[in-house]
Protein backbone atom coordinates (compact mmCIF):
# COMPACT_ATOMS: atom_id res chain seq x y z
CA UNK A 1 0.00 0.00 0.00
CA UNK A 2 1.22 3.50 -0.85
CA UNK A 3 2.27 5.70 1.99
CA UNK A 4 0.25 8.88 2.25
CA UNK A 5 2.26 11.95 1.23
CA UNK A 6 1.48 15.05 3.25
CA UNK A 7 3.99 17.79 2.46
CA UNK A 8 4.44 20.08 -0.50
CA UNK A 9 8.04 18.91 -0.85
CA UNK A 10 7.02 15.24 -0.92
CA UNK A 11 4.39 15.99 -3.56
CA UNK A 12 6.96 17.86 -5.62
CA UNK A 13 9.37 14.92 -5.31
CA UNK A 14 6.65 12.51 -6.43
CA UNK A 15 5.78 14.77 -9.37
CA UNK A 16 9.46 14.91 -10.28
CA UNK A 17 9.66 11.10 -10.26
CA UNK A 18 6.70 10.87 -12.64
CA UNK A 19 8.11 13.61 -14.88
CA UNK A 20 11.54 11.98 -15.09
CA UNK A 21 10.13 8.51 -15.64
CA UNK A 22 7.39 9.42 -18.15
CA UNK A 23 8.18 12.97 -19.29
CA UNK A 24 6.99 16.26 -17.88
CA UNK A 25 4.03 16.32 -20.27
CA UNK A 26 2.66 13.20 -18.56
CA UNK A 27 2.37 14.68 -15.08
CA UNK A 28 -1.29 14.98 -14.16
CA UNK A 29 -2.95 15.94 -10.90
CA UNK A 30 -4.90 12.67 -10.90
CA UNK A 31 -1.80 10.53 -11.49
CA UNK A 32 0.14 12.45 -8.86
CA UNK A 33 -2.64 12.20 -6.28
CA UNK A 34 -2.77 8.46 -6.85
CA UNK A 35 1.02 8.16 -6.47
CA UNK A 36 0.88 10.17 -3.25
CA UNK A 37 -2.08 8.30 -1.81
CA UNK A 38 -4.23 11.41 -1.40
CA UNK A 39 -7.48 12.65 -2.92
CA UNK A 40 -7.31 14.67 -6.14
CA UNK A 41 -9.01 17.58 -4.38
CA UNK A 42 -6.33 17.59 -1.69
CA UNK A 43 -3.67 18.28 -4.31
CA UNK A 44 -5.08 21.77 -4.73
CA UNK A 45 -4.24 22.54 -1.10
CA UNK A 46 -0.59 22.26 -2.08
CA UNK A 47 -0.62 23.54 -5.66
CA UNK A 48 -3.55 25.70 -6.81
CA UNK A 49 -3.43 24.36 -10.38
CA UNK A 50 -1.48 22.08 -12.68
CA UNK A 51 0.45 25.00 -14.17
CA UNK A 52 1.85 25.97 -10.77
CA UNK A 53 2.80 22.36 -10.11
CA UNK A 54 4.57 22.01 -13.47
CA UNK A 55 6.40 25.30 -12.88
CA UNK A 56 7.70 23.95 -9.56
CA UNK A 57 8.73 20.65 -11.17
CA UNK A 58 10.48 22.44 -14.04
CA UNK A 59 12.25 24.81 -11.66
CA UNK A 60 13.57 21.87 -9.63
CA UNK A 61 14.59 19.95 -12.75
CA UNK A 62 16.42 22.88 -14.34
CA UNK A 63 18.04 23.68 -11.01
CA UNK A 64 19.57 20.22 -11.06
CA UNK A 65 20.59 20.43 -14.72
CA UNK A 66 22.15 23.89 -14.42
CA UNK A 67 23.78 23.42 -11.04
CA UNK A 68 27.42 24.43 -11.25
CA UNK A 69 27.06 25.78 -14.81
CA UNK A 70 29.17 28.79 -13.84
CA UNK A 71 32.16 26.48 -13.23
CA UNK A 72 32.53 26.10 -17.00
CA UNK A 73 33.76 29.68 -17.29
CA UNK A 74 37.41 30.50 -16.83
CA UNK A 75 38.70 34.05 -16.75
CA UNK A 76 39.81 35.20 -20.20
CA UNK A 77 37.78 32.53 -22.00
CA UNK A 78 36.27 33.51 -25.34
CA UNK A 79 32.49 33.54 -25.51
CA UNK A 80 32.36 31.04 -28.37
CA UNK A 81 34.65 28.55 -26.60
CA UNK A 82 32.51 28.86 -23.48
CA UNK A 83 29.39 28.39 -25.58
CA UNK A 84 30.70 25.22 -27.18
CA UNK A 85 31.54 23.79 -23.75
CA UNK A 86 28.20 24.99 -22.35
CA UNK A 87 26.36 23.19 -25.14
CA UNK A 88 28.26 19.99 -24.39
CA UNK A 89 27.41 20.43 -20.72
CA UNK A 90 23.69 20.77 -21.49
CA UNK A 91 23.71 18.00 -24.08
CA UNK A 92 25.36 15.60 -21.67
CA UNK A 93 23.03 16.38 -18.80
CA UNK A 94 19.84 16.39 -20.87
CA UNK A 95 20.57 13.36 -23.07
CA UNK A 96 18.94 10.88 -20.70
CA UNK A 97 15.71 12.85 -20.33
CA UNK A 98 12.63 13.32 -22.47
CA UNK A 99 12.86 16.36 -24.78
CA UNK A 100 9.64 17.77 -23.31
CA UNK A 101 11.86 19.30 -20.60
CA UNK A 102 13.28 21.76 -23.12
CA UNK A 103 9.90 23.43 -23.56
CA UNK A 104 9.72 23.93 -19.81
CA UNK A 105 12.71 26.29 -19.83
CA UNK A 106 10.88 29.34 -21.18
CA UNK A 107 10.28 32.19 -18.78
CA UNK A 108 11.75 30.41 -15.77
CA UNK A 109 14.11 31.67 -13.10
CA UNK A 110 16.74 29.20 -14.23
CA UNK A 111 16.54 30.53 -17.78
CA UNK A 112 17.23 34.03 -16.46
CA UNK A 113 20.23 32.67 -14.56
CA UNK A 114 21.54 31.00 -17.73
CA UNK A 115 21.05 34.22 -19.73
CA UNK A 116 22.87 36.23 -17.05
CA UNK A 117 25.79 33.81 -17.19
CA UNK A 118 25.96 34.04 -20.99
CA UNK A 119 25.84 37.83 -20.79
CA UNK A 120 28.60 37.88 -18.18
CA UNK A 121 30.84 35.69 -20.34
CA UNK A 122 30.06 37.78 -23.44
CA UNK A 123 30.88 41.02 -21.62
CA UNK A 124 34.18 39.59 -20.39
CA UNK A 125 35.32 38.54 -23.88
CA UNK A 126 37.81 41.20 -24.98
CA UNK A 127 37.89 39.84 -28.55
CA UNK A 128 34.28 40.82 -29.26
CA UNK A 129 34.16 43.66 -31.78
CA UNK A 130 32.18 46.42 -30.00
CA UNK A 131 31.17 47.93 -33.37
CA UNK A 132 28.63 45.13 -33.94
CA UNK A 133 26.29 46.37 -31.19
CA UNK A 134 23.53 48.80 -32.19
CA UNK A 135 19.85 49.41 -31.48
CA UNK A 136 18.73 46.23 -33.26
CA UNK A 137 21.55 44.03 -32.02
CA UNK A 138 22.50 44.57 -28.41
CA UNK A 139 24.08 42.19 -25.95
CA UNK A 140 20.80 41.18 -24.29
CA UNK A 141 18.98 40.38 -27.54
CA UNK A 142 22.07 38.57 -28.78
CA UNK A 143 22.34 36.39 -25.66
CA UNK A 144 18.63 35.59 -25.85
CA UNK A 145 19.00 34.64 -29.52
CA UNK A 146 21.99 32.43 -28.74
CA UNK A 147 20.12 30.68 -25.93
CA UNK A 148 17.00 30.06 -28.03
CA UNK A 149 19.16 28.55 -30.74
CA UNK A 150 21.01 26.33 -28.27
CA UNK A 151 17.66 25.01 -27.07
CA UNK A 152 16.56 24.42 -30.69
CA UNK A 153 19.76 22.48 -31.40
CA UNK A 154 19.21 20.39 -28.27
CA UNK A 155 15.60 19.76 -29.30
CA UNK A 156 16.83 18.61 -32.71
CA UNK A 157 19.21 16.19 -30.99
CA UNK A 158 22.36 17.75 -32.43
CA UNK A 159 25.38 16.41 -30.56
CA UNK A 160 27.39 19.60 -31.14
CA UNK A 161 26.86 23.21 -32.10
CA UNK A 162 30.03 23.69 -34.14
CA UNK A 163 28.34 25.29 -37.18
CA UNK A 164 26.47 27.73 -34.95
CA UNK A 165 29.75 28.59 -33.22
CA UNK A 166 31.36 29.17 -36.63
CA UNK A 167 28.65 31.70 -37.50
CA UNK A 168 28.95 33.44 -34.15
CA UNK A 169 32.72 33.71 -34.46
CA UNK A 170 32.29 35.51 -37.80
CA UNK A 171 29.81 37.90 -36.24
CA UNK A 172 31.60 38.60 -32.97
CA UNK A 173 35.26 38.64 -33.91
CA UNK A 174 37.42 40.19 -36.58
CA UNK A 175 38.09 36.87 -38.29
Amino acid sequence: MRQKVTSKEQILDAAMEIAIREGVDHVSVRKLASACGIAVGSMYNYYPDKETLIEAVAEQFWGRILSDQEKLYRRGMEFTLFLEQYYGFLYGRLSRYDKSWLAQMNGRTKKREALCLLREVLDADSRVNPAIWNMELNQDTFVDYVFVNLMALLQAGENNCRFFIFLLEHLLYDV
